[in-house]
């Protein structure tokens, strides 16, 4: 029997994004440089963040993601997100417990439109020969450090990357959904490497506390063309995937 996530939705809806409309723009962001640091987690504490319409990976395990986007709509950005990885039916997904942007425009922006659950605070996206470190603070105050040392070349299909789940308010007046998020990917390159993940704050980024680290996955960097496009599906919260998920239909 699959087991379905334990968060008291009502609880948490309150503090999501309101989302008024799905009728999104849609951004190309070029060049951009990615990063991806994937980690076990235990299992019970994970459990109470996952809505009850998704399930848990097996084995439980968080996605952390970066990414520096030179050129969008509102200017040059970069984004630091915690994301934990559930099962929307049988597929896959990150749902998005918090996230840092260091540039305001785009911080409203990737909220009001797409639902992420995003913060101004300063992001940093370092690419050198020798490693990769990703840095995300508020004030100053460091709350995510990611590292990847000594990496080694790889093919872009050697990767794989996750739709982002959002927990929103939608519409007016607001109710909940979660909206997924199915950015595309043309990889330029890619390089992989065992990471290393600093967590200063278990409370920052959404995590409540709850997102207790295991052991180290995988992490690697990439380039690539990617976008922001306009939602094609939405779930309930609290419904099983395959009896809650809508498409969006653009025609209406």
């Amino acid at each position: 029997m699959p087991r379905n996530g334990t968060l008291a939705v009502a609880s948490v809806l309150g503090d999501a994004p309101h989302v008024l409309s799905l009728d999104q723009p849609s951004w190309e962001l070029p060049d951009a440089t990615c990063v991806q640091v994937n980690w076990e987690v235990y299992d019970g504490p994970a459990l109470e963040l996952t809505p009850p319409g998704c399930h848990p990976s097996i084995p439980p395990f968080a996605s952390f993601f970066a990414g520096h986007y030179p050129e969008s709509p509102v200017g040059a950005f970069s984004l630091v997100q915690a994301r934990l990885v559930v099962r929307a039916g049988i597929r896959p997904r990150a749902l998005c417990l918090g996230a840092l942007c260091d540039n305001p425009a785009a911080t409203v922006a990737l909220r009001e439109h797409w639902g992420f659950p995003v913060l101004d605070g300063e992001v940093d996206v370092s690419v050198r020969h020798d490693r990769t470190r990703v840095s995300g603070a508020v004030g100053g105050r460091e709350v995510i450090e990611m590292v990847l040392p000594n990496p080694e070349v790889i093919g872009g299909s050697d990767l794989m990357t996750f739709d982002n789940l959002h927990l929103v308010r939608l519409g007016e007046p607001a109710e909940g959904a979660i909206l997924q998020i199915d950015p595309e990917y043309a990889i330029h390159k890619a390089q992989r490497a065992r990471p290393r993940l600093h967590l200063p704050d278990p409370q920052a980024l959404g995590m409540r506390g709850l997102l207790q680290l295991a052991a180290p996955v995988t992490g690697f960097w990439f380039t690539a063309d990617t976008d922001m496009v306009p939602v094609r599906f939405r779930m309930h919260p609290e419904k099983p995937a395959m009896q809650g998920t809508v498409k969006v239909d653009r025609a209406a």
